[in-house]
Protein backbone atom coordinates (compact mmCIF):
# COMPACT_ATOMS: atom_id res chain seq x y z
CA UNK A 1 0.00 0.00 0.00
CA UNK A 2 1.30 3.44 -0.65
CA UNK A 3 1.35 6.06 2.08
CA UNK A 4 0.24 9.80 1.26
CA UNK A 5 3.64 10.94 2.26
CA UNK A 6 5.36 9.26 -0.62
CA UNK A 7 2.77 10.59 -3.20
CA UNK A 8 3.60 13.85 -1.71
CA UNK A 9 7.31 13.37 -2.48
CA UNK A 10 7.19 12.08 -5.85
CA UNK A 11 4.94 15.12 -6.97
CA UNK A 12 8.07 16.91 -8.95
CA UNK A 13 10.87 18.94 -8.01
CA UNK A 14 11.24 21.48 -5.40
CA UNK A 15 11.55 25.31 -6.00
CA UNK A 16 15.60 25.20 -5.49
CA UNK A 17 15.76 22.42 -7.94
CA UNK A 18 13.93 24.02 -10.31
CA UNK A 19 16.50 27.22 -9.86
CA UNK A 20 19.65 25.62 -9.86
CA UNK A 21 18.24 23.51 -12.74
CA UNK A 22 17.07 27.36 -14.49
CA UNK A 23 20.32 28.87 -13.25
CA UNK A 24 22.20 25.98 -15.24
CA UNK A 25 20.64 26.40 -18.17
CA UNK A 26 21.45 30.18 -18.20
CA UNK A 27 25.20 29.79 -18.04
CA UNK A 28 24.88 26.70 -20.36
CA UNK A 29 23.07 29.70 -22.88
CA UNK A 30 25.26 32.11 -22.13
CA UNK A 31 28.64 30.26 -22.67
CA UNK A 32 27.15 29.09 -26.26
CA UNK A 33 26.55 32.53 -27.20
CA UNK A 34 30.01 33.74 -25.91
CA UNK A 35 31.22 31.05 -28.43
CA UNK A 36 29.37 31.80 -30.82
CA UNK A 37 29.94 35.77 -31.44
CA UNK A 38 34.09 34.81 -30.06
CA UNK A 39 33.49 32.82 -33.18
CA UNK A 40 31.63 35.21 -35.78
CA UNK A 41 34.45 37.84 -34.64
CA UNK A 42 36.96 35.78 -35.75
CA UNK A 43 35.29 35.18 -39.25
CA UNK A 44 34.63 38.58 -39.83
CA UNK A 45 38.82 39.53 -38.45
CA UNK A 46 39.80 36.77 -41.74
CA UNK A 47 37.68 38.85 -44.28
CA UNK A 48 39.45 41.87 -42.92
CA UNK A 49 42.63 40.17 -43.70
CA UNK A 50 41.90 38.90 -47.10
CA UNK A 51 40.08 42.61 -48.07
CA UNK A 52 43.77 43.51 -46.50
CA UNK A 53 45.64 40.91 -49.42
CA UNK A 54 43.41 42.34 -52.18
CA UNK A 55 44.73 45.74 -51.25
CA UNK A 56 47.99 44.65 -51.97
CA UNK A 57 47.78 42.85 -54.93
CA UNK A 58 45.65 45.97 -56.21
CA UNK A 59 48.39 48.41 -55.22
CA UNK A 60 51.02 46.52 -56.75
CA UNK A 61 48.86 46.32 -60.31
CA UNK A 62 47.93 49.43 -59.63
CA UNK A 63 51.96 50.67 -59.17
CA UNK A 64 52.64 48.79 -62.34
CA UNK A 65 50.01 50.40 -64.66
CA UNK A 66 50.79 53.76 -62.97
CA UNK A 67 54.49 53.96 -61.49
CA UNK A 68 53.12 55.54 -58.27
CA UNK A 69 49.92 54.48 -55.67
CA UNK A 70 46.53 56.22 -55.80
CA UNK A 71 45.76 59.21 -54.93
CA UNK A 72 44.52 59.54 -50.97
CA UNK A 73 40.73 59.78 -50.76
CA UNK A 74 38.10 60.32 -48.16
CA UNK A 75 36.62 57.22 -45.88
CA UNK A 76 34.97 54.88 -47.69
CA UNK A 77 35.97 55.93 -51.06
CA UNK A 78 37.66 54.24 -53.73
CA UNK A 79 41.03 55.43 -54.85
CA UNK A 80 41.00 54.16 -58.39
CA UNK A 81 40.95 50.47 -57.77
CA UNK A 82 37.48 49.07 -59.36
CA UNK A 83 37.14 52.50 -61.27
CA UNK A 84 39.68 54.99 -62.58
CA UNK A 85 38.38 58.00 -60.61
CA UNK A 86 37.88 57.61 -57.00
CA UNK A 87 33.73 56.32 -56.44
CA UNK A 88 31.58 55.03 -53.96
CA UNK A 89 29.06 52.65 -53.84
CA UNK A 90 26.92 54.66 -50.47
CA UNK A 91 27.45 57.92 -52.45
CA UNK A 92 25.54 56.30 -55.79
CA UNK A 93 23.15 54.85 -53.52
CA UNK A 94 22.25 58.49 -52.12
CA UNK A 95 23.63 58.23 -48.80
CA UNK A 96 24.40 61.97 -47.88
CA UNK A 97 26.57 61.07 -45.20
CA UNK A 98 29.43 59.75 -47.58
CA UNK A 99 30.65 63.30 -48.66
CA UNK A 100 32.93 63.98 -51.41
CA UNK A 101 36.28 62.12 -52.71
CA UNK A 102 38.57 63.99 -51.37
CA UNK A 103 41.16 63.65 -53.60
CA UNK A 104 45.03 64.26 -52.60
CA UNK A 105 47.83 63.21 -54.51
CA UNK A 106 51.15 65.33 -53.13
CA UNK A 107 52.78 62.09 -53.62
CA UNK A 108 52.09 61.55 -57.72
CA UNK A 109 53.90 63.30 -60.38
CA UNK A 110 52.28 66.87 -62.46
CA UNK A 111 49.76 65.25 -64.68
CA UNK A 112 48.46 62.24 -62.86
CA UNK A 113 44.93 62.60 -63.44
CA UNK A 114 46.42 62.40 -67.34
CA UNK A 115 48.46 59.56 -66.77
CA UNK A 116 45.44 57.01 -64.85
CA UNK A 117 43.40 58.08 -67.78
CA UNK A 118 45.92 56.44 -70.16
CA UNK A 119 46.96 53.83 -68.46
CA UNK A 120 44.62 52.48 -66.28
CA UNK A 121 44.39 48.44 -66.56
CA UNK A 122 41.58 47.74 -64.13
CA UNK A 123 39.65 46.53 -62.27
CA UNK A 124 41.91 45.66 -60.02
CA UNK A 125 39.67 44.65 -57.46
CA UNK A 126 35.88 45.00 -56.04
CA UNK A 127 36.38 48.04 -53.88
CA UNK A 128 33.99 47.51 -50.37
CA UNK A 129 33.45 50.72 -48.73
CA UNK A 130 32.18 48.96 -45.26
CA UNK A 131 33.90 47.15 -42.86
CA UNK A 132 32.22 43.49 -41.06
CA UNK A 133 31.67 45.66 -37.96
CA UNK A 134 29.79 48.35 -39.96
CA UNK A 135 32.72 50.93 -40.02
CA UNK A 136 34.08 52.15 -43.41
CA UNK A 137 37.59 51.22 -45.25
CA UNK A 138 39.89 54.06 -46.07
CA UNK A 139 43.31 54.06 -48.35
CA UNK A 140 45.49 55.95 -47.00
CA UNK A 141 49.08 57.54 -48.12
CA UNK A 142 51.06 58.72 -45.92
CA UNK A 143 53.99 59.95 -46.85
CA UNK A 144 55.16 60.90 -43.08
CA UNK A 145 54.36 59.73 -39.50
CA UNK A 146 50.83 59.82 -38.61
CA UNK A 147 48.73 60.23 -35.49
CA UNK A 148 45.50 58.19 -35.37
CA UNK A 149 43.59 58.89 -31.75
CA UNK A 150 46.45 59.04 -29.89
CA UNK A 151 48.85 55.95 -32.13
CA UNK A 152 51.84 56.70 -33.86
CA UNK A 153 51.43 55.57 -37.67
CA UNK A 154 54.70 55.15 -39.57
CA UNK A 155 55.03 56.44 -43.08
CA UNK A 156 52.82 53.59 -45.70
CA UNK A 157 50.42 52.91 -47.64
CA UNK A 158 47.66 51.64 -45.41
CA UNK A 159 43.93 50.29 -45.84
CA UNK A 160 42.20 51.59 -42.69
CA UNK A 161 39.37 49.81 -40.70
CA UNK A 162 37.46 52.83 -39.68
CA UNK A 163 34.68 54.00 -38.04
CA UNK A 164 31.57 54.90 -40.11
CA UNK A 165 30.72 57.99 -41.82
CA UNK A 166 29.59 59.81 -38.61
CA UNK A 167 32.36 58.70 -36.39
CA UNK A 168 30.59 55.89 -35.01
CA UNK A 169 31.38 51.83 -34.72
CA UNK A 170 34.88 52.23 -33.75
CA UNK A 171 36.32 48.72 -33.15
CA UNK A 172 35.80 47.11 -29.77
CA UNK A 173 39.36 46.40 -28.31
CA UNK A 174 39.49 42.72 -28.21
CA UNK A 175 38.82 42.89 -31.96
CA UNK A 176 42.07 45.10 -32.22
CA UNK A 177 43.81 42.80 -29.59
CA UNK A 178 42.74 40.01 -31.98
CA UNK A 179 44.52 42.01 -35.15
CA UNK A 180 47.16 42.72 -33.81
CA UNK A 181 47.87 39.33 -32.85
CA UNK A 182 47.37 38.14 -36.28
CA UNK A 183 49.29 40.95 -37.25
CA UNK A 184 46.91 42.86 -39.65
CA UNK A 185 47.01 46.24 -36.89
CA UNK A 186 50.34 47.74 -38.25
CA UNK A 187 50.24 50.46 -35.82
CA UNK A 188 49.79 47.84 -32.81
CA UNK A 189 47.58 49.94 -30.34
CA UNK A 190 44.60 50.38 -29.65
CA UNK A 191 42.64 52.92 -30.44
CA UNK A 192 39.00 52.35 -32.21
CA UNK A 193 40.50 51.15 -35.61
CA UNK A 194 43.27 49.54 -37.12
CA UNK A 195 45.72 50.65 -39.91
CA UNK A 196 46.62 47.45 -41.94
CA UNK A 197 49.73 48.49 -44.41
CA UNK A 198 49.54 47.57 -47.89
CA UNK A 199 53.16 48.82 -48.63
CA UNK A 200 56.11 50.43 -46.92
CA UNK A 201 57.14 53.95 -49.05
CA UNK A 202 60.66 53.95 -48.31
Amino acid sequence: MIKKSDLRKSKGFTLIEIIITLAIIGILANTVLLSVRYARDLAKIAETGAFQRETIKAADLYLGDMGFYPPETNVGWDPGFERPLPWNPDAEAGDPNAGVPGTDCSHCPAGWQNIIAANWNGPYMRWISSTPWAGKYDYNYFDISQSRFGCTVPEGVYIGVQRDYLGGNALLGFIEDKMIEKKYDFEQCVNGESQMRVRPIN
